[in-house]
């Protein structure tokens, strides 16, 4: 009954601004990219293979204004201590790669801090990869660990560097071999409001399964930030501190539509001064796929949901291009249309849980397609934002139908 009166709701107000829409001609009527059309499947469909998850988790695109890191090394911060152990003993985190990257893969095993110790409170999520390019990226790392061949002060941690996945063999690689582990610690005064808004980061407060923005053990996620090794132990792979997270909420099975969430974070504690700035500035492509059903009367929905963030910064976004189409959040409702031809269009809108009065969060559409046999409409949309310390969304593709 609910989700009826929410569709009878949004078509009242589709009708009502149809005058101040704002409209979109496509001029691309190409077939839907295969990796597109799963965005059309149920929920339960994609649940049940991690290949699928990963590649629709993979079609996000994220970026970041200081994507490029200032200095190689990073260290502990504990008075003179963290210097010390980091210039005279090596303890130290290391780049693999001076420009920030993407992972996605799917979860393993998570954690997080017993306790903050110092300004430490991570968040740990363990990846294994079934897209080939992450795995074959991750295989950087494990190269570089060898070389390092450095051994963790804990006798029960030493490392066998003889032995897969430091010696592989190419034509019978075990993916499960190889992990990443993606670690940040949020500013810490939001930790409590993120437990229960976002993802999960309290002690005892249960794992991704029983929490409601995952409700799944081993969830597909994407990650972007600084990849490196953590020398401070026996220089395992890293991406340290992430600084984007993005999952698909996949919980309503029989489901086609399709819930994000979608993080971005200045890292909480001072370990990584020279790679992990704020003001945190940014962009990110969020995919969509739409079926405009023969014979009907489609509507698509795209319902965002403002979670936890802090102070926004106007100036900073103005370092974007933005396109002249663009939508902010100073109303709660935004229509807009998608015209393919003459007689075929597709409304819309985007509706905001609640007003914004800021110039540092817009939206805007890109890539957009229209298959005319499938009658399938794909493409992106896009947000930049430039916020203090963090921003937490959830946006739901959805579609309404008229009688």
């Amino acid at each position: 009954m609910n989700k009826i009166l929410s569709l009878v709701f949004t078509m009242t107000i589709l009708h009502q601004t149809i005058l101040s829409q704002t409209n979109f001609r496509i001029s691309s009527f190409q077939p839907t990219p295969t990796d597109f059309k799963y965005l059309l499947l149920t929920n339960k469909e994609i649940i049940g293979n991690d290949t699928i998850n990963e590649k629709i988790v993979d079609l996000v695109e994220p970026m970041l204004l200081d994507s490029v890191l200032l200095r190689k090394k990073q260290h502990h911060r504990l008075f003179l201590v963290g210097w010390l152990i980091h210039a005279f003993g090596g303890y130290n985190w290391r780049a693999v790669d001076m420009h920030k990257q993407k992972f996605v893969g799917t979860v393993i095993n998570e954690g997080r801090s017993g306790a903050a110790e110092y300004t430490e409170y991570d968040i740990k999520y363990h990846l294994n990869f079934h897209l080939q390019k992450y795995l074959f990226k991750d295989f950087a790392a494990y190269d570089l660990e060898r070389k390092y061949h450095r051994q963790d002060i804990r006798p029960s941690h030493h490392t066998n560097y003889k032995v897969p996945p430091f010696i592989r063999d190419t034509n019978n690689i075990d993916g499960s071999q190889y992990e990443l582990g993606c670690e940040l610690t949020p500013p810490l005064p939001f930790i409590p409001q993120l437990n229960y808004l976002f993802f999960p980061t309290l002690p005892g407060s249960g794992s991704c399964k029983e929490h409601p923005n995952f409700e799944c053990k081993n969830p597909s996620m994407g990650f972007y930030g600084s990849y490196c090794l953590d020398c401070n132990h026996n220089c395992h792979p890293e991406l340290h501190p992430y600084e984007w997270t993005w999952w698909l909420n996949l919980q309503n099975e029989n489901s086609t539509d399709k819930t994000w969430l979608i993080g971005l974070f200045h890292e909480g504690s001072n370990r990584f001064p020279k790679w992990s700035k704020n003001p945190m500035t940014g962009e990110i492509k969020i995919p969509f796929a739409f079926d405009k059903t023969e014979n009907a009367n489609p509507a698509l929905v795209i319902k965002v949901e403002h979670l936890v963030f802090n102070k926004f910064e106007n100036a900073e976004l103005k370092k974007f291009e933005l396109p002249e189409k663009n939508f902010g959040t100073k109303e709660n409702y935004a229509a807009f249309t998608f015209q393919m031809d003459d007689r075929t269009m597709i409304e819309g809108g985007l509706q905001f849980n609640q007003i914004l009065k800021t110039d540092a969060l817009k939206y805007w559409f890109t890539d957009l397609n229209y298959d005319k046999q499938l009658h399938v409409l794909s493409g992106y949309l896009h947000y930049a934002v430039s916020v203090q310390d963090l921003y937490t969304t959830k946006i739901t593709f959805s579609s309404a139908y008229e009688n």
